[in-house]
């Protein structure tokens, strides 16, 4: 019997230090890793993978604008954000002028810089309209190539960009 819960364990931690396991359900995952279980899980992430993009339901609306000090309505909080979770956090994110609520591009190719390189060679910047909303960096043009001038934003674990996300306090 103690073989046989010590292979249980070492399937369990497999399991719970393998990323990225599809297969697995999330309430699975949560109710056999340490210290989760999925009652812990917030109802609104309960049977959804972390990282999925949720529309922020109307009786979250009031500690989403409490958690960015917005005076919004609930309609313009659902219309204007999304949640995500993150193991037993909800996060959120309102978008905004040049906000990227979705996953960060970080690829150090930009078609759009290059194309406004090609017609403006040599410019100090590019503009977001021409680069994106989503790209992490800043960029600039040497002669008529498009080149990183900066990293800008700082993406978290799982590829969005840090600074626009906050956790939502917990119900009381």
């Amino acid at each position: 019997m103690r073989g046989l819960d010590r292979r249980r364990r070492g399937r369990r931690a497999a399991r719970c230090a393998a990323p990225g396991l599809v297969a697995l359900t999330l309430g699975a995952l949560l109710a056999g890793c340490a210290g989760g279980t999925a009652a812990a899980r917030p109802a609104v992430c309960r049977g959804r993978p972390d990282g999925t993009l949720l529309p922020i339901p109307p009786e979250l609306a009031p500690r989403v604008t409490a958690t960015f000090h917005a005076r919004m309505t609930p309609a313009e909080v659902a219309r204007n954000g999304v949640l995500r979770c993150d193991g037993q956090a909800v996060l959120a994110c309102l978008t905004g002028a040049n906000l990227n609520c979705g996953p960060a591009d970080r690829t150090r190719r930009n078609h759009g810089a290059a194309v406004w390189c090609r017609a403006h060679p040599d410019a100090r910047f590019v503009p977001k309209f021409a680069t994106g909303h989503t790209t992490v960096f800043d960029w600039r043009c040497a002669g008529q190539r498009a080149a990183i001038a900066a990293q800008v934003q700082q993406v978290d674990a799982r590829g969005f960009v840090r600074g626009a996300w906050r956790a939502l306090p917990p119900t009381p």
